[in-house]
């Protein structure tokens, strides 16, 4: 399997990924977005699993990418995604969103609704979500997989981002898909509580739901085997 890791710009800021793909394959390929504080490195093993192209990404104030002193709203963290989609040439993929990667995923894909031909989302909602103030004290103090969030993200990026996350619903734009979408669901959610999945199912009519039994919301690091097995057999499934 071959890898490649390099830099992407939008603007002055340089986007990192790391792409791999088994040698000969002509399968779809595999857009991972990683969820808050999260590096594309990380999501290497799990790209690796897929057994088809896979490329993974570290958003803006993340990992190796630049973090700029401003310019966290959610379109820039989209154009983030969609200028690394545009670096691998594909003209068609699918997306796997993890967390708060998932608002991130959803605009690429409405941004290019025919492109995107499934999309997987572990335990979010479809709304990119408003940080309040207190927000920075609280998650500067956490560590998430072994790693302190100031180890993650430097201070004054994590000051930014909450300062430019405002609330966006995108359950009314769900409708605008015209891919299957996969929701993993851990055993404790933090987001995809029933009234979450009820609201899900009530905005998009091409949903799939599949538990991971005794996990949280760090479903993917607690259960990877799990995780992997329910992604890979849903694309397998429902693309080439």
């Amino acid at each position: 399997m071959s890898r490649r890791d390099g830099f992407v710009h939008v603007g002055s800021t340089a986007i990192h990924y790391v792409a791999v793909e088994p040698e000969g394959s002509v399968r779809m390929p595999a857009v991972i977005v990683p969820g808050f504080g999260e590096a594309a490195e990380e999501w290497e093993p799990f790209a690796r699993s897929l057994n088809r192209p896979a490329v993974a990404m570290s958003v803006r104030g993340r990992g190796l990418s630049d973090a700029p002193t401003s310019g966290y709203t959610w379109q820039d963290h989209v154009d983030d995604v969609v200028a690394v989609v545009e670096e691998m040439g594909w003209e068609e993929f699918v997306l796997v969103a993890y967390s708060r990667g998932t608002s991130y995923a959803l605009g690429l894909a409405l941004r290019y609704p025919n492109r995107t031909k499934a999309l997987v989302v572990a335990d979010y909602t479809a709304r990119h979500v408003g940080l309040p103030p207190e927000f920075i004290e609280i998650t500067s103090k956490r560590s998430w997989n072994g790693k302190t969030m100031s180890e993650r993200m430097p201070m004054h990026a994590l000051e930014a981002l909450q300062v430019d996350a405002i609330e966006i619903p995108l359950w009314d734009r769900l409708s605008e898909l015209t891919c299957p979408v996969l929701l993993v669901k851990p055993e404790r959610p933090a987001f995809l509580k029933d009234a979450t999945v009820a609201q899900w199912l009530a905005s998009y009519d091409r949903i799939e739901i599949v538990d991971l039994p005794g996990t949280t919301h760090n479903l993917w690091v607690e259960d990877p085997v799990g995780f992997q097995a329910i992604v890979r057999d849903f694309l397998d499934r429902t693309v080439t």
